[in-house]
């Protein structure tokens, strides 16, 4: 990759993804807008994360889930495949959920 396609690449991550923490402009909650909170809570992408969810639930069980979100990571290294117990048909899910949010985002 180019230098110049590398800082397009940056410039456009950042524009969409400041470094400093800022407010979720997608649900206006008040809320510092982070990678737990886009999957987690914001309504913006309820409909999506129920697809996810409901993956996640039928894979390792609501209430092992539930178990999941009281820890540190909220969860977050079960849904992107660094928990040993996770598999590929979560993380795929995962990868959706993130595709689907970002086409939103971007207003499609």
């Amino acid at each position: 990759m180019s230098s110049t396609t590398t800082t397009h690449v940056a410039q456009s991550w950042e524009s969409n993804f400041p470094l400093t923490p800022t407010l979720c402009l997608q649900c206006n909650r008040g809320v510092e807008e982070t990678v737990e909170h886009l999957v987690l809570e914001c309504s913006k992408y309820e409909q999506e994360r129920e697809c996810l969810m409901d993956v996640v639930h039928e894979q390792c069980g609501e209430n092992k889930w539930n178990a999941r979100c009281v820890e540190e990571d909220s969860g977050m290294r079960y849904l992107v495949g660094l928990d040993e117990e996770c598999n590929m048909t979560v993380v795929d899910a995962m990868k959706d959920f993130l595709v689907y949010a970002w086409n939103k985002r971007q207003g499609g």
